[in-house]
């Protein structure tokens, strides 16, 4: 039998030739991954143009999206223009409500970088264990083969930046520290939220008191994705629509119908439907790997009353269900004031940056991000607990 290469890549013309590992997360990465190099990812999330490849790292198998700087509009999952500008404009109006200076100033300064970024080709990367969700939590990683990955895919993409999606200061250090030694810069994404409900203080807390007291008086009762027919499906995607795309932004993963029956066929998220007199009215969606679970998709009826409290419902049922299963929760960002009073702690989390094989215009924008992130960026979002 001849030995597999330690580091391989697997592309549409190659990847029947993959012999994916039988395990959970193999298994798991056959059925998400496999379609979406085939066929591309846009039947599943509308705004995904984006070439999808398989990275085999020993027996772990990372997503490789190649971003696609002609196509738009795009989601901030696959674009690191949108990322950077558009998505972060967003977030600052979302978060910054309450400072009227800060919310008129940054965006502003923000979409004045467009120009420079795209003569910089700024769109030019391929992102590593980029699931094209919101969070992409990490398999068990072979550290010691990284350099070998930087190695394949400069050789590979000799014109692309090399990014590590969604890699976290709290659960991610081990990963953070090597890819910087080994070159890799430090980008902020975004800050987010991780509770740890072992250490049991999150129960505590007077607003998980009161989400407790809730659910007992509430009329919701909670049922698995196998309860959810395939005619509700239309339904499922519009309470996550309304909430994701309609209030918050665009620029999120626009997730098709077929992605929601392929997910309840394929098992890609654990569903959760929350019903009352039988209709669905509020839904999550979570993912589990490396004792971690994170939540991509929640969604609920938001013409209904605030006092039925369906966010703090779904909220407090992702708590229940890492609990039940002793995993971390990931609680991804945005409503930062609702998750910290529950207890979850905030974590940078960075995208990491390799572009050492590139020539000096084309690092720039990547050089000057990195020096806002550790003098800017992450005090500002200290300062503002964001």
């Amino acid at each position: 039998m001849i030995a597999q290469p330690l580091v391989a890549r697997y592309d549409a013309a190659t990847i029947d030739t993959l012999e994916w590992p039988d395990t959970p997360d193999g298994r798991y990465a056959r059925s998400v991954l496999a379609p979406m190099v085939r066929h591309g990812p846009a039947h599943l999330i509308a705004n995904a143009q984006a070439e999808v490849q398989v990275l085999r790292v020993g027996d772990a198998l990372l997503p490789l999206v190649l971003a696609n700087a002609a196509a738009s509009p795009q989601s901030y999952v696959c674009s690191p223009t949108v990322h950077y500008i558009d998505y972060a404009c967003r977030e600052v109006e979302l978060e910054l409500g309450g400072r009227p200076l800060a919310r008129a100033v940054f965006p502003s300064l923000l979409r004045l970088l467009r120009i420079p970024l795209g003569w910089a080709q700024f769109e030019q990367v391929v992102y590593v264990n980029n699931w094209l969700l919101s969070t992409n939590l990490y398999p068990a990683l072979p550290l010691d083969a990284l350099p070998a990955v930087r190695d394949a895919l400069a050789a590979a993409f000799p014109d692309r930046a090399i990014v590590f999606r969604s890699v976290s200061d709290m659960l991610g250090e081990p990963l953070r520290g090597r890819l910087a030694r080994l070159g890799f810069r430090g980008v902020f994404s975004r800050q987010v939220y991780l509770l740890d409900p072992r250490d049991g203080g999150y129960a505590r807390k007077k607003s998980f008191q009161k989400d407790r007291s809730l659910a007992r008086r509430s009329p919701y009762q909670w049922g698995a994705a196998q309860q959810i027919a395939p005619h509700e499906i239309g339904r499922v995607k519009h309470l996550y629509d309304s909430l994701y795309i309609d209030k918050y932004s665009a620029f999120n993963p626009q997730f098709t119908e077929q992605f929601f029956a392929e997910a309840l066929r394929e098992g890609w998220l654990m569903l959760m439907a929350a019903r009352r007199d039988g209709r669905v009215d509020g839904v999550l969606g979570f993912v589990e790997r490396n004792g971690v679970m994170t939540t991509p998709l929640i969604g609920y009826d938001r013409s209904l009353p605030a006092e039925d409290g369906l966010y703090r419902l779904i909220s407090l049922k992702l708590v229940e269900e890492a609990a039940a299963r002793g995993l971390v929760l990931h609680q991804s960002s945005g409503a930062a004031a609702f998750k910290r009073h529950r207890g979850s702690l905030p974590s940078v989390e960075y995208n990491m940056v390799y572009d050492r094989h590139l020539p000096p215009a084309r690092r720039a924008p990547w050089a000057a991000l990195a020096t806002l992130t550790s003098t800017l960026i992450v005090p500002l979002m200290r300062l503002y607990g964001l």
